[in-house]
């Protein structure tokens, strides 16, 4: 399948975002994770849900049964912005 110009330049433009995210993350400017509750708000609950059906994502817990789920932002960003492609 080839790619027009404007696409290539979209996916290159995404790729430099996501480096820019995870730079971001590493200095500690920016979460690497968010809240279920948040993910849910920003992203939409069916939406995020699909996601993790479909195991395109995974809810992490760092501690016992009542604690917060997570999930990534850069997971989140890249699917939301493939969904957006896709329709």
């Amino acid at each position: 399948m080839e790619r027009n110009l404007s696409e290539e330049k979209a996916m290159r433009i995404e790729s430099a975002m996501i480096g820019v995210e995870l730079a971001f993350n590493k200095l500690g400017i920016r979460k690497a994770g968010v809240s279920q509750r948040k993910a849910y708000r920003l992203y939409g609950e069916a939406k995020v849900k699909s996601w993790v059906c479909q195991e395109l994502i995974t809810p992490t817990k760092k501690g016992p049964l009542n604690s917060i789920v997570t999930y990534s932002l850069i997971d989140l960003d890249v699917l939301k912005s493939l969904d957006y492609e896709q329709n």
